[in-house]
């Protein structure tokens, strides 16, 4: 074995090393661990992308469900908003470069990030004596250190970044930073009838507990409206789950939750579950009162009409569950 084939295999061994144990955080969504795999953003002790965002915009990387992070195009307007990853997937000519033969720069190693933007605005670490912890912010600071990213001659301007990414994967920064104190401190309440929960597993108990007891005061056999909200239950028990996993909040303040992939209120998310139990209750009654009405013609009539009117508003309120369209109104 040739003395430079054994230094680059110990080189790359070293390597390794040192990445395994720097950049070996935890991430909830698996696009930012993709993202940390890549050439250009500083994982060293003395700096460390990560650490740095964390600390600056207060992010829990181990917290953020997956879909936090998403792919988009360089066009599209979504990287002008939250915080916005530049990638290129191989290597690139860098028509941007210093134009000398010899520059390093005149080729861009990829797959890689080139640079980082909050708000279409280019992020640069901070410059302290360590460097470590010390955060992440746009040009201009008092102590602005180098860009994060490859930073290489010519490209850090947002038109060029767009011009040269592949991808850009951008994530909802507004949304999920305080994910170490603020949102925590936003829990919601979960609401269930006039009783008022905090924890998610103690509303699904709850839930079911309420749900059982309708069913054992039914007189007759079971229908299909026992079934819609089985369905009910179990969707809104789990929506209410992954939003408490990591609350977010939304546009105006409130705590939301992502059913069938549209963002709704979490309130309406639980006002639609007691709603539904509310009216199962309702039907459960109308249908022992139609039994026990015997050869009433009109009562029973009377009772099962109603019972007709209170499946439609279960069924409405499956329908809306189904759909994502949670507005409120049942």
């Amino acid at each position: 074995m040739k003395k430079s084939d054994l230094r680059r295999i110990i080189k790359e061994e070293v390597i390794g090393l040192i990445r395994g144990q720097y950049i070996n955080e935890a991430f909830g969504d698996p696009l930012a661990a993709k993202l940390s795999k890549l050439g250009g953003l500083k994982t060293s002790r003395w700096q460390n992308f990560w650490k740095s965002a964390a600390k600056t915009y207060d992010i829990a990387w181990d917290k953020l469900p997956k879909g936090s992070i998403r792919k988009v195009q360089p066009t599209s307007p979504d990287v002008k908003k939250g915080m916005a990853f530049y990638v290129i997937n191989q290597d690139v000519d860098n028509p941007f470069a210093s134009g000398r033969g010899w520059a390093y720069d005149n080729t861009l190693r990829g797959p890689a990030v080139l640079a980082v933007t909050v708000d279409n605005k280019i992020q640069y670490y901070g410059a302290n004596r360590r460097g470590e912890g010390s955060g992440i912010g746009p040009k201009g600071g008092y102590k602005q250190g180098s860009a994060v990213g490859k930073g290489s001659y010519g490209t850090l301007m947002v038109k060029k970044l767009k011009q040269l990414a592949d991808d850009v994967y951008v994530f909802d920064l507004e949304s999920y930073r305080g994910g170490t104190s603020a949102l925590k401190s936003k829990r919601a309440e979960l609401k269930l009838g006039k009783d008022t929960f905090k924890d998610a597993k103690a509303w699904k108990q709850a839930n079911l507990n309420r749900y059982r007891d309708i069913l054992n005061a039914r007189v007759g056999g079971r229908d299909q409206i026992d079934a819609m909200v089985a369905k009910i239950v179990k969707q809104a028990n789990e929506v209410v789950a992954d939003a408490m996993a990591l609350p977010k909040v939304g546009r105006y303040g409130d705590l939301v939750a992502t059913v069938n992939g549209n963002e709704v209120d979490l309130k309406n998310v639980t006002g639609a579950m007691s709603k539904a139990l509310y009216y199962y209750g309702e039907y459960i009654q109308m249908q022992n009162e139609a039994e026990r009405s015997g050869d009433d013609a009109y009562s029973k009539k009377y009772t099962e009409d109603r019972m007709k009117s209170k499946a439609g508003d279960i069924k409405a309120i499956l329908n809306k569950m189904k759909s994502g369209k949670l507005d409120g109104w049942y």
